[in-house]
């Protein structure tokens, strides 16, 4: 399988745009307005799930008992949003995203969180219209670690699962990928360094690393 047989499928949470940190400092900061810490460590092992995983709204909402999660939940919506206005794509992104442009590659993201969470990033960011289809929790009745995303990305873009590049920061995501048959190159986080990542076929320390001119020269197995 030649490099140009290859689709690149992007994770957008901690991967595309460094959210996961940016979560982390907003639930902070709601948090302590109501006298409370956010339970770090269950946050950090939530990462790459969904709300369904760990839920911090319900989590202090039931701390509180003075307000309701939703409420908590627009509050930290709102908060988010006006601090990512100012944040751009992780080192890296633009340059993997314009290289595989320009070589024909077919580009997906494959994100477990809401769809409103992710298009509006990437209009922003202007790469919307880089990616050739777009799937979140909403297109699939299992989010990671479940295969679905993967297999639903790879059946939009005409391919054999098989032929996908998955780039993940969480653990959850690498097991959705590897579930799925794509080759899955793990980039973590700050957040997510303690992970397990023993599943996944490349790791590097920063998008920024990886050449495509490396998808031609895959053995046999990594494919």
């Amino acid at each position: 399988m030649s490099g140009r047989d290859r689709a690149l499928v992007f994770d957008f949470d901690g991967l595309i745009a460094d959210t996961e940190v940016l979560w982390l400092a907003v639930l902070r900061e709601l948090y302590r307005s109501f006298s409370q810490e956010l339970p770090h460590t269950r946050y950090v092992e939530s990462i790459g799930g969904t709300l369904h995983d760990f839920d911090p709204f319900e989590d202090l909402a039931a701390r509180c008992g003075t307000i309701g999660a939703a409420e908590l939940e627009q509050r930290g919506e709102s908060l988010f949003g006006n601090w990512m206005a100012y944040e751009a794509p992780l080192p890296g992104v633009r340059r993997l995203v314009t290289d595989a442009k320009r070589r024909g590659l077919p580009l997906g993201v494959a994100s477990s969180s809401r769809r409103t969470s992710v298009l509006p990033h990437l209009e922003r960011f202007g790469l919307r219209d880089a990616f050739d289809v777009v799937v979140t929790m909403e297109d699939v009745t299992r989010t990671k670690p479940a295969p679905d995303l993967y297999l639903l990305a790879a059946r939009q873009l005409g391919l054999d699962p098989s032929a996908v590049v998955a780039f993940e920061d969480s653990n959850r995501g690498v097991q959705a990928a590897k579930a799925a048959g794509a080759f899955c190159v793990a980039v973590p986080h700050i957040l997510s360094r303690s992970h397990d990542f023993t599943a996944a076929d490349r790791r590097l320390d920063s998008l920024s690393l990886f050449d495509l001119d490396d998808l031609s020269v895959l053995t046999p197995d990594e494919v």
